[in-house]
């Protein structure tokens, strides 16, 4: 039996499911999009308690694809959390109009038909949800995930444009799903190596942890800014949510890990994509200020270190982050290492470190999953990353980048 079909067997054993939600919803924008034209697809799993900030956070994703990539359409496809009703007002004051609504699951199945039926070139496709290391993406039911063994994950490959990456804004997915996902789809693709957590940005204009306790008591959220695209966005009542990666191990109720990465990891099959794929995902992250393919190297550059330094409360290890990228350390100092924590050792197809899981111990209360080093490499992802983010930005200034 397959791993994720015993955690379902094993959950409804306990009588642990939470009231599940049947229904999905696909908007676009336009409403009625052009085949042939390049589409930021942005895909967001059922939030259960986290309501709908899966689905601001894919809004926001996509206020920032039409903001820098103007020429390109937007595609939302959604578990509905609350109601048709009260999502459709918040796509629609978006510029989203409806093209499907579905009150059935949104299941790996209907997605990758979804997916089929926009009939455009996938520029980027964001996914926005829970995930685990033993049964995958939740779409929506929790039983049934999208996993890195399904025939349908290997499915969505084929809707990639040739320059397209992907990202799986969830926890842990660097473990399984990114660079199972960079082999079949043969694209780069982002993952994390912890829990990802959402953020907002302060009035100091950082992005923090929203949890009370994570950002300095001094700060309040930003409000009304100009700060993250150029159109001005009203962020109170977290409206303007990202997620990001937790700058330490993983330690929860699904498993207790030793390694961890404060940072979305890329995986490729080809080195070559890579420096292109992290210019491509500076582009598209909403970040420290307004970008777009004309900005200087310097607010490019300030835009990395938002996204690859950390965002902790004192600033210390963000401070050391960004000098660290303005001395370019990391070009003579392979091993350095910005995370709290041991970081997980990895090259651009495979880690030296793997989880294993014993989901029986789900029945008895205890962390099902570890993590398992298969040999004792010190981590050189930061630099090696920073590095291919520095070809990119040289491939940038050269204009040889296909965005």
């Amino acid at each position: 039996m397959k791993m994720k079909l015993l955690m379902g067997a094993l959950a409804l054993v306990v009588g642990s499911w939470a009231q599940k939600s049947e229904a999905y919803f696909i908007a676009s924008e336009p409403t009625k999009l052009r085949p042939g034209v390049p589409t930021d697809v942005f895909v967001a799993g059922f939030g259960n308690d986290q309501g709908t900030q899966f689905l601001k956070s894919a809004i926001l994703g996509a206020a920032v694809s039409r903001d820098r990539f103007p020429q390109r359409q937007r595609v939302i496809i959604s578990a509905v959390n609350e109601s048709f009703s009260m999502e459709r007002s918040m796509l629609a004051k978006e510029g989203f109009g409806f093209r499907k609504e579905d009150n059935d699951d949104l299941s790996k199945e209907r997605l990758v038909l979804a997916l089929q039926y926009l009939n455009v070139p996938v520029s980027s496709l964001q996914f926005y949800g829970h995930a685990n290391t033993y049964n995958g993406f939740r779409l929506q039911d929790k039983r049934d995930r999208l996993d890195h063994e399904d025939p349908e994950f290997a499915e969505i490959g084929k809707v990639l444009a040739p320059n397209a990456f992907v990202v799986f804004h969830s926890c842990n997915s660097g473990w399984l799903l990114a660079p199972a996902a960079a082999q079949m789809w043969r694209r780069p693709v982002f993952g994390s190596f912890a829990s990802s957590d959402f953020q907002e940005m302060m009035s100091d204009g950082n992005w923090y942890y929203h949890d009370v306790g994570y950002y300095p008591e001094n700060l309040t959220r930003i409000g009304t800014t100009s700060r993250i695209i150029q159109k001005t966005l009203e962020c109170t009542t977290k409206k303007c949510l990202r997620l990001k990666p937790v700058n330490s191990p993983y330690v929860d109720s699904f498993g207790t890990f030793t390694r961890g990465l404060g940072f979305y990891k890329v995986f490729s099959p080809v080195d070559s994509l890579i420096p292109q794929a992290t210019i491509h995902f500076t582009l598209l992250t909403p970040t420290v200020k307004p970008l777009s393919l004309q900005s200087s190297r310097a607010d490019m550059i300030e835009a990395v270190k938002d996204w690859m330094c950390p965002s902790d409360k004192s600033g210390n290890r963000r401070k050391a982050c960004s000098e660290a990228i303005d001395t370019q350390a990391f070009m003579n100092n392979p091993t350095l290492s910005f995370f709290n924590g041991k970081a997980v050792a990895c090259n651009n197809t495979r880690c030296s470190t793997v989880t294993k899981c014993k989901v029986l111990k789900k029945l008895i209360g205890a962390v099902p999953c570890t993590t398992v080093d298969l040999d004792e490499k010190v981590s050189t992802v930061f630099s090696d990353q920073m590095k291919a983010i520095f070809k990119g930005l040289d491939q940038l200034e050269q204009g040889t980048l296909n965005l």
